[in-house]
């Protein structure tokens, strides 16, 4: 009887990754700056459904318009709030940062589940300052990643997800967090 090579680590590896939808986030980073994101449907289907985006096409249209003009100038997560307000009418601080985040992998997203795991109270739809309020969060969620990632814990974090994932050491500590902070439901 023939036996094949099994590599429990590789498959158990695999199955987690994909799990955590790793091989979309490979493929959206090795591709994001190669390609015209804005007219690529392989790239937008691919970020739509690792961000699970949920808007009509000419939210999207819009948004990968200015995703694909944002590689030139690498706006501030503020300047992208209102530049995607300006061209859907939406105040997107989830959207923006996970623009940001794919442009700079140093940069934290916004997730509700993250906000939520923070502990930040999100500004109410009728609030003026929305926007502003938005910004400010937003900049304490870099402080508590700047601060995180200083500690043991965040040490012990990301050692134990390059342990696990040994094909992906390469994603960024900010993103290695993100992927702990989505896991805390």
């Amino acid at each position: 009887m023939h036996f094949f090579d099994i590599d429990p680590d590789k498959i158990i590896q695999q199955k987690f990754a994909a799990a955590l939808g790793l091989d979309k986030y490979s493929y959206i980073m090795e591709n994001v700056n190669k390609i015209d994101i804005s007219e690529n449907e392989i790239f937008q289907k691919t970020f739509n459904s690792f961000y699970i985006v949920r808007r009509n096409e000419e939210w999207r249209k819009a948004y990968y318009h200015l995703f694909e003009e944002s590689k030139k100038s690498l706006p501030t997560f503020g300047d992208t709030l209102y530049q995607l307000y300006d061209a859907t009418g939406n105040v997107e601080a989830s959207f923006s940062s996970k623009m940001i985040a794919t442009l700079n992998p140093q940069m934290p997203i916004w997730d509700k589940y993250v906000v939520q795991n923070l502990k930040i109270k999100v500004p109410q739809y009728g609030d003026v300052k929305r926007m502003d309020t938005i910004i400010m969060q937003y900049q304490q969620i870099i402080t508590w990643y700047e601060d995180f990632l200083e500690s043991e814990k965040a040490h012990e974090c990301i050692t134990k997800f390059d342990e696990v994932f040994p094909d992906y050491r390469w994603i960024s500590d900010v993103k290695k967090v993100d992927f702990f902070l989505w896991s805390i439901r």
